[in-house]
């Protein structure tokens, strides 16, 4: 819990403080560092952690331009959850997840390579207005840009689920491979039958929309982005749907 100083204001710069120890604690030690741009490079691509092909489209003085003007910068995070959310979640790690193989800086300007297809002048923009803050591209787009071991550079897939066991469990499928690759999915259930109703002729035969929200929420737990980034589902139903008023108590959390 974030204390209060005497005046009121938040403690700030306790903040900072963590953000400093998390630099000496976490990152210092296992931060693989190069001792030039195309060592790294050379190093990053050899063991399938660059795709290559975003290279080849730069000579190596654009490449080394564009790493000074970046780091030049002298960006330094401001919050001990941003920095600890960047390199638990988004920056390169070795193949064991013991060690860094990239710092903010160097996510920024592999992304802006790949943006930059081949224009050393429009990736140097993209990177500083970056670095500055004044651009930020989509969640899979900063994770996965420049990576020859990757997901899709897309966010959000909608998909629309029929009331029969093929479709639930296509979609469900399908929810879990979009997952992996780091989409958001929503999925439309309203066409489900309602709990209880008939199928074939038979009452209570059908077990509703809540049980197949359950297999949802395991897949998207299970299928996350090579244990990187976690999976993302949410459900829609129809507020006249007959379960509703069930998928509203299970899945949603009582008022404090």
């Amino acid at each position: 819990m974030t204390q209060l100083n005497e005046k009121g204001f938040f403690r700030l710069e306790k903040d900072k403080e963590a953000v400093a120890e998390f630099l000496v604690s976490e990152i210092e030690p296992k931060l693989i560092r190069f001792d030039s741009v195309e060592e790294r490079f050379t190093y990053m691509v050899k063991e399938d952690f660059y795709y290559p092909e975003v290279l080849d489209q730069y000579k190596l003085s654009e490449i080394e331009e564009i790493t000074k003007a970046v780091y030049d910068y002298e960006f330094k995070f401001q919050s001990y959850m941003a920095i600890s959310k960047f390199y638990k979640d988004y920056a390169l790690k070795s193949n064991d997840k013991k060690f860094y193989l990239e710092t903010y800086e160097d996510r920024i300007i592999i992304v802006a390579l790949f943006l930059g297809q081949g224009s050393a002048e429009k990736a140097k923009r993209t990177a500083i207005a970056m670095i500055e803050q004044r651009y930020q591209p989509a969640t899979p787009t900063f994770l996965n840009a420049g990576r020859s071991r990757r997901g899709e550079m897309v966010s959000c897939f909608l998909l629309e689920m029929d009331d029969s066991l093929n479709s639930i469990f296509q979609n469900i499928n399908t929810s879990g491979q979009l997952s992996k690759i780091g989409g958001g999915v929503a999925l439309n259930l309203s066409k489900l039958r309602a709990r209880n109703e008939q199928i074939k002729g038979i009452d209570n035969a059908a077990s509703g929309v809540v049980p197949v929200m359950k297999l949802l929420e395991d897949t998207f737990s299970y299928a996350n982005q090579l244990g990187q980034r976690k999976g993302a589902g949410a459900a829609y139903l129809n507020i006249f749907h007959w379960d509703v008023v069930e998928f509203l108590d299970k899945y949603t959390c009582p008022a404090a």
